[in-house]
């Protein structure tokens, strides 16, 4: 037999499975130092990067994990460690979003993080599918692999904002009311 939560007997209804709101920024803390690691490498840049990942964590509103992708975009540029470079930038941006607005002391039901999860499962297959395509065809081109993957990327980004947003503007154009 087991005793009842505190909440279960103060009358509050139970959340579910939760995690302390800290965990989203130690897996970005943890996403920016093994990305580092990787991408970086030995060098006097990596004491930078884990530096920047540590603030990033520290203070989740500031520009630190903005300056951290740049960084790490910076030193992958030739696409050696692509991969790893588009998994680890977009969860440390993912992460350190989420943890900016997240109170220190709450608790994150694991219900609520699912379709986070999975926006973010669905980003990196069609992000890791346009990077091995661009690295399939221009993977000899070194550093010039780097900048047109950012130009696919920009173009990625540029046809889906015009996919989503256009019929959004259109339909509120037909707004009677506007």
């Amino acid at each position: 037999m087991t005793a009842p939560s505190r909440a279960e007997r103060a009358g509050a209804p139970s959340i579910g499975p939760a995690v302390p709101a800290w965990s989203i920024g130690a897996l970005g803390l943890v996403a920016g130092v093994v990305g580092s690691v990787v991408v970086v490498g030995a060098s006097g840049w990596l004491v930078v990067a884990i530096v920047l990942a540590v603030a990033a964590a520290v203070v989740p509103r500031g520009p630190f994990a903005a300056l951290l992708t740049v960084q790490l975009a910076l030193a992958g540029i030739d696409g050696t460690e692509l991969p790893v470079l588009l998994l680890t930038t977009h969860l440390l941006l993912a992460t350190s979003l989420l943890w900016a607005w997240t109170p220190l002391t709450a608790r994150v039901q694991l219900r609520a993080l699912v379709p986070s999860a999975l926006r973010f499962v669905a980003l990196q297959v069609g992000a890791q599918a346009v990077a091995f395509v661009v690295v399939a065809l221009l993977g000899g081109a070194g550093p010039v692999g780097g900048v047109w993957l950012a130009v696919a990327g920009t173009i990625a980004l540029l046809a889906l904002a015009l996919g989503l947003f256009v019929p959004v503007l259109v339909r509120a154009g037909d707004d009677p009311e506007g």
